[in-house]
């Protein structure tokens, strides 16, 4: 495999290699903890949580082992919160102004309610964030602000010049920094998704997930490898899906839509078949999408690479995300007209002109 320093050494080269605290360092902080920021050993992983107790010259105990925040249990955050679950550490989550559905999803999975984020900051050394990228630094900064010096895992879909601007955030804070990538669907079987992950403790946040079914593979010591490479998996992924939206739409308003399907079906192809499904089933996760389309799009820019094409796909999944919590599977001349629906306002509006 080729490093993200071969494959783009001058990216590489504007992200600093941050100086993180070793998972000596305690968090919550107290008067009597030792903090050692240059220990560099890992410790001792046990069959009980992530962590090993160290203790201070006061004799007392520098982090409380096996407790892991999640912010929040969603769709995918519960299921990565499962996986640390089964690891042997217990999971707290923050009941406040979350939903119903969020709840339900907390005590099916056996999660503890912490309540408000202070507790939540007060009871875990560890916190994973999984959200929407969109909001990934403004939960970064809700949580540094009750005083958080443990380990933070960000694993949302972010560019890796937000991961960049996250990490330094929590180091200097006095927090350490784990840039995560998350792969695949919510994690409830073996070998269908990656969690990766990148920076100084890296090893040490794939402990907290050791019995799956959530896999992790550790990318090396570089924050922003983790987001690169979870940016340039979706770009394809969800922006050929995005394409895909386009094309059938360009082709309803031109009126080719029916040659079109009937040619993807030459030779007994169910490929026109198998299009429309991805076109109707993405309407579900569309709204989660835009923001990683912008992100992805600004990675592209960074690099050197156009960054228009997923901006496009950002509106693309813009005008279809109404059919969030839809009961039902919509069909797919609701999905057409739901795509082309500006391109009609536009029309009506130059005609009324």
């Amino acid at each position: 495999m080729v490093s993200a320093s071969k494959a783009r050494p001058c990216l590489v080269r504007r992200w600093p290699r941050l100086v993180l605290l070793s998972l000596c360092a305690p968090a919550p902080p107290h008067p009597a903890f030792k903090i050692n920021p240059i220990c560099h050993s890992s410790p001792r992983v046990h069959n009980r949580g992530c962590f090993d107790m160290h203790r201070s010259r006061h004799g007392r105990s520098g982090m409380a082992a096996g407790k892991l925040g999640i912010l929040h249990p969603g769709d995918m955050g519960i299921s990565v919160a499962a996986s640390a679950k089964n690891s042997g550490n217990d999971i707290y989550w923050v009941s406040e102004g979350r939903s119903a559905e969020s709840r339900a999803r907390a005590e099916e999975h056996g999660l503890l309610d912490a309540g408000t984020l202070p507790h939540l900051v007060e009871l875990c050394p560890v916190i994973v964030s999984v959200c929407p990228p969109g909001a990934a630094e403004d939960v970064a900064r809700s949580v540094l602000a009750q005083g958080f010096r443990g380990m933070y895992i960000d694993a949302n879909a972010i560019s890796p010049q937000r991961a960049v601007r996250i990490g330094q955030m929590m180091v200097d804070a006095g927090a350490t920094f784990v840039d995560g990538g998350i792969i695949g669907g919510p994690a409830w079987q073996p070998n269908s998704t990656w969690l990766h992950l990148s920076g100084e403790a890296a090893q040490q946040a794939a402990d907290c997930f050791a019995a799956g079914p959530l896999e992790t593979n550790v990318l090396g010591g570089d924050i922003g490898q983790a987001s690169a490479l979870k940016m340039c998996f979706g770009a394809y992924t969800k922006g050929t899906t995005a394409l895909l939206c386009a094309v059938m739409a360009a082709a309803e308003s031109l009126g080719v839509r029916a040659d079109l399907e009937q040619q993807w079906s030459q030779n007994g192809s169910d490929q026109a078949a198998q299009n429309a499904r991805k076109v109707r089933n993405v309407t579900a996760k569309a709204w989660r999408f835009v923001g990683e389309m912008n992100e992805i799009a600004a990675t592209f820019e960074d690099a050197g690479v156009p960054g228009e094409f997923h901006a496009a796909a950002a509106e693309i999944y813009t005008r279809i995300a109404g059919f969030k919590g839809a009961s039902e599977t919509p069909a797919l001349d609701d999905v057409l007209a739901a795509l082309l629906q500006d391109t009609q306002n536009t029309l009506v509006e130059e005609n009324e002109a």
